[in-house]
């Protein structure tokens, strides 16, 4: 393998913002599924505002907070290694964070969180869930070609997204138990 210059690096990094750039306007911008992740998104935002417990805003905003924490990690690595992609973007950001990172997950597990307290009721539907995210919602994602597999599986999303709703109860348990002292 030849050496590889830092300068070489960093020029190979400028002129794939340029031509990312150059993509995002030409392929992403204003298409139909532009429009639809604009829509998702917002349907989102409106439900979680209606449905917040706002008793607990603090609390649930926090788990929230949390899951954008990790997806944003995951979908860093996941992009940054070639595994995933996402060839349309609501933003010219990459990753894309507002296809699913920042609303639509945070969402959904702001909602399990609040509503299921028990890991009795919760595991059930934190299942369901990520096998509809995993299996419909990344399904779907794919074939609108907004989301890609590379080196992927829907199983291992289910894993993944199971994961992320476990840590969250975990360490939101951990910061009540905590907070009590």
């Amino acid at each position: 393998m030849d050496n590889v210059s830092w300068e070489e690096i960093t020029s190979t990094r400028e002129q794939l913002r340029d031509q990312y750039w150059d993509y995002w306007l030409s392929e992403n911008v204003f298409s139909y599924q532009w429009w639809i992740m604009i829509a998702v998104n917002a349907g989102c935002i409106l439900l979680w505002r209606f449905y917040v417990d706002r008793s607990r805003l603090f609390e649930v905003l926090t788990a929230g907070f949390l899951v954008v924490v990790i997806t944003t990690v995951l979908d860093t690595l996941l992009i940054q290694y070639v595994v995933t992609s996402y060839p349309i973007s609501p933003t010219p950001l990459s990753p894309s964070f507002f296809v699913s990172t920042y609303v639509v997950l945070p969402v959904l597990y702001m909602w399990i969180y609040q509503r299921y307290s028990t890991w009795k009721q919760y595991l059930p539907v934190l299942l369901a869930a990520s096998f509809v995210s995993a299996y419909i919602g990344e399904g779907l994602l794919r074939i609108l070609h907004i989301y890609e597999y590379i080196h992927w599986k829907a199983f291992y999303s289910v894993l993944v997204f199971t994961a992320i709703g476990v840590t969250v109860k975990l360490t939101m348990m951990g910061w009540r138990a905590f907070e009590k002292y």
